[in-house]
C-alpha cells in the first residue's frame, strides 16, 4: 500500500518540530525525510535544495511569530505595535531557541544570497505594518516628522532599535519609553 502524498506544509511542519527538538545547528535533511516517511529525492521535488528548505522553514516561524500582528487594524498605537513585535520575536526566539539571532547571524555569516533576502523581505514587511499603524495613530504629534525626517524615516530607526535591543537581549521598556516620548509629546 503506498503511502499518501506528503504536503509542503507537512514538510515544513516535521521540520519545525526538528529545530525545535534540535535547534538549527543540526538542521538535518536526512532525519526530516525520515521522520516525514519520504526519501531524499522526494523532498528535492519539493525543495530544490537543503537551503530551500531551511529558508522556507525559517519563513514559516516567521509566520509563526508575528501571526498576531496579522490584523494591524487592533492597533490603534504605534507604541503598542512595537511592543507586540518586540514579545512576539521574544516568545518566538524563546521558543526555537535563538532563532532570531542564530538564524540573522547564520544566512549572513553564510552569505546565502536568498536567505539574506528572505530576511529583507520579511523586515520590509514588518516596516510597512509599522508604518500603516503609525500614520494612523491619532495621538502622534505629526510636528515631529518633515520632509527631512519624515515617518518612513523614523521606523527605520526604530526597527533597527528594535532589533539591536532584541540581539543584545535587552527590556523593551526603554525604548517603548523613548517611542512615547518622542511620538506623544506635546513639545
Amino acid at each position: 500500500m503506498n503511502k499518501p502524498a506528503i504536503t509542503n506544509d507537512e514538510i515544513l511542519n516535521i521540520s519545525k518540530k526538528h529545530i525545535l527538538e534540535n535547534g538549527f545547528s543540526s538542521f538535518n535533511v536526512r532525519a526530516i525525510t525520515k521522520e516525514c516517511g519520504i526519501s531524499i529525492g522526494t523532498l528535492y521535488n519539493y525543495f530544490s535544495s537543503k537551503n530551500d528548505l531551511l529558508i522556507a522553514t525559517v519563513e514559516s516561524i516567521w509566520e509563526e511569530i508575528f501571526q498576531p500582528l496579522s490584523n494591524l487594524n487592533d492597533f490603534d498605537r504605534f507604541v503598542d505595535v512595537v511592543e507586540c513585535m518586540y514579545q512576539n520575536i521574544e516568545e518566538g526566539n524563546h521558543k526555537y531557541s535563538g532563532f532570531f539571532s542564530l538564524h540573522n547571524l547564520n544566512f549572513a555569516a553564510a552569505g546565502k544570497k536568498e536567505g539574506v533576502n528572505t530576511m529583507n523581505n520579511y523586515f520590509s514587511i514588518l516596516k510597512s505594518d509599522l508604518l500603516f499603524v503609525l500614520k494612523r495613530d491619532q495621538q502622534v504629534n505629526r510636528n515631529m516628522f518633515s520632509p527631512e525626517f519624515p515617518e518612513e524615516t523614523y521606523v527605520d530607526y526604530i526597527f533597527g532599535l528594535l532589533i539591536s535591543s532584541l540581539l543584545k537581549k535587552e527590556d523593551s521598556s526603554k525604548l517603548l519609553h523613548f517611542i512615547s516620548n518622542y511620538l506623544y509629546s506635546s513639545h
